[in-house]
């Protein structure tokens, strides 16, 4: 009797485990992507990749599908998809301008202050929303227009309010060396000129000279900036800023190119609200309007007590692009800054106030009761190591979008292969350009990429592929990743 029940054990465990052997995929998408980390600067990374046909929903390839792990920008797929479905492509951020007060009608004289309430509008001033030279075209007429309303003088100050969004400066997780620079800035309920400043450096003749900040545009007053860059025998930016939001004693070391009579480094700016507020004014007065006081802002003055906001009358309200437009610079050019934005939005939409730590919380919920898990996310633009994903839920999430109401808007937000955006240098000259579009991501020992295939013979993939701790260079696990993706192209 022993022998049998030994026998019939044997026999179960062989039989499981044939099933199990039997349903891996075999083909040559699995089987190369599973080779993969044999390599020897592979061995001990995590490798999670998944890919589904979305038309008969058979899985053709799955190495780690349930690993998650920190993925990067692919992370701005959830943040902009979550987007789509709540706020609607045709969303429009709103940006008011309000006084409090009288407004003496024989004298034009504003008795009372004006109001420059922030709804969240990452475009003001943006490079990507504006010529070169342009970027303050939108506050010489938001000035005219206050002068078009009748005010003439104001005798009370210029008060910026970036309530909307709290004043967290960025979100938990972020590192202290991202932080003070230009992909570094934080959301606001008001931001200005991408929350970027530029510093003007002229450098030495020799290597190890040191460099002189000759000019910072925006100016920012009260900041405090300390120079530690030298010159180098390298033509690459290798300075990088450090401060805290809100801080006026900043520093920035490393590395410029030298024998430059100009070089410019960016950084974020570390209060946006009170910039807002101090160009606004620059700008009224320059229309001709004197304003009495300094311009302040809403978390100034609520620093030593609560300021009880007044009652308040509207001049004008300025609309935002389209959301759609804003995600396809999320999407296709890893705009953090506009992703952390929509992000805070979605939050907005749903609790009253802006953040990131209920935007993320919302989308783990959302996407948990429409795909399940898989998904730790604390900021919508995949710069915090503290996000993690697995390939699966990437591809699942796809191919909800595929089948929803807003897949034509959301897939043409993305990145294409050999063509366009973040994703326009891989793939070129082979089967994967222009047939995988999607979204990349890439941090120091970490690269992903997901999105579509469109394959040569009419099938259409869903794929995601995330790798963290190889040892080799970005650009060669790049040239591994594009050949999943050649390999998926031709399926």
């Amino acid at each position: 009797m022993k022998n049998i029940f030994q026998f019939f054990l044997i026999f179960l465990i062989s039989s499981t485990l044939l099933a199990q052997v039997s349903t891996e995929p075999n083909n040559e998408i699995h089987n190369y992507a599973k080779s993969l980390i044999n390599k020897e600067h592979l061995q001990g990374a995590a490798f999670s990749f998944y890919v589904k046909d979305l038309e008969s929903n058979h899985v053709i390839a799955d190495y780690n599908g349930s690993m998650i792990i920190p993925s990067a920008s692919t992370m701005k797929l959830v943040t902009t998809a979550t987007a789509s479905r709540i706020l609607g492509s045709n969303y429009r951020f709103e940006t008011k301008i309000m006084y409090s007060g009288e407004i003496d009608s024989v004298t034009g004289q504003l008795n009372g202050d004006l109001f420059l309430i922030g709804g969240g509008d990452p475009t003001l001033g943006s490079k990507y929303f504006n010529d070169e030279g342009k970027e303050r075209e939108f506050l010489r007429e938001w000035a005219d227009t206050i002068k078009a309303y009748g005010i003439k003088s104001i005798n009370g100050r210029i008060i910026a309010d970036a309530s909307k969004y709290e004043y967290n400066g960025v979100p938990a997780g972020w590192v202290w060396g991202d932080m003070g620079n230009y992909y570094g800035a934080g959301p606001s309920g008001l931001t200005i000129f991408d929350n970027m400043c530029k510093l003007e450096f002229k450098t030495g003749q020799n290597a190890g000279d040191s460099t002189q900040i000759i000019c910072i545009e925006p100016y920012i007053p009260g900041l405090t900036l300390e120079n530690r860059v030298t010159s180098a025998n390298s033509s690459r930016d290798n300075a990088y800023v450090y401060g805290a939001p809100y801080s006026d004693d900043w520093f920035v070391e490393g590395s410029i190119p030298k024998q430059r009579e100009s070089f410019i480094v960016k950084a974020s700016i570390p209060d946006p609200e009170y910039l807002a507020a101090i160009e606004l004014h620059h700008a009224i007065e320059n229309a001709g309007i004197p304003v009495k006081y300094r311009a302040t802002t809403n978390r100034e003055l609520n620093k030593n007590k609560k300021f009880n906001r007044p009652k308040l009358n509207l001049i004008y309200t300025n609309l935002s692009p389209s959301l759609a437009s804003i995600m396809n610079w999320v999407n296709q050019y890893s705009i953090n800054l506009f992703a952390e934005h929509v992000l805070c939005e979605i939050s907005y939409k749903n609790n009253g106030y802006g953040s990131t730590y209920n935007g993320a919380n919302y989308c783990m919920r959302y996407w948990k009761s429409k795909i399940g898990g898989g998904l730790f996310m604390t900021d919508g633009s995949g710069l915090s190591r503290s996000n993690a994903v697995s390939s699966k839920f990437l591809v699942e999430l796809l191919a909800y979008m595929n089948k929803s109401s807003s897949d034509r808007v959301f897939k043409k937000t993305l990145a294409i292969a050999g063509k366009k955006g973040t994703m326009r240098s891989i793939g070129k000259g082979t089967s994967a350009s222009g047939r995988v579009y999607g979204k990349s991501g890439t941090m120091n020992r970490i690269k992903s990429y997901a999105g579509y295939v469109d394959t040569k013979s009419g099938k259409k993939l869903a794929f995601a592929m995330i790798i963290n701790n190889h040892s080799c260079s970005n650009s060669q696990m790049k040239k591994y990743f594009q050949y999943l993706m050649v390999k998926m192209a031709n399926y």
